[in-house]
């Protein structure tokens, strides 16, 4: 599946295995996913592609590579950019997948939890 389309709850499930988290289904919705908190030591929702405080710290430490990557995505005359503004966590975030495993991933269903 292209990055560039990913929307959430899968795109959450590959930031998370993007940031060596062990994403797991969680039953609160459909391809919903918790992950271990650092904090608490517990399963707790993870959504960064909704939750500033779960990106900032992903785009804090992958600023750089991000900018370059939205400048090659979008260049001077980007017809996204309206949907660029309406979900910037969305574009972020596929940014983010897509430096650490490229433009294409595999398709992962709850199904598929076995594998993980």
């Amino acid at each position: 599946m292209r990055v560039i389309r990913l929307v959430a709850p899968l795109l959450n499930f590959w930031v998370a295995k993007s940031a060596g988290l062990n994403p797991i289904a969680d039953g609160r919705g459909e391809g919903t996913f918790s992950v271990m908190s650092v904090v608490s030591g517990k399963l707790e929702p993870y959504q960064p592609t909704f939750d500033w405080s779960q990106a900032g710290p992903i785009l804090a430490a992958q600023w750089d590579e991000l900018e370059t990557l939205m400048i090659d995505w979008f260049g001077p005359r980007w017809s996204y950019m309206q949907d660029f503004l309406d979900s910037p966590l969305t574009w972020l975030m596929r940014g983010y997948v897509t430096i650490q495993f490229g433009d294409e991933v595999e398709e992962w269903s709850p199904d598929d939890e076995a594998k993980l």
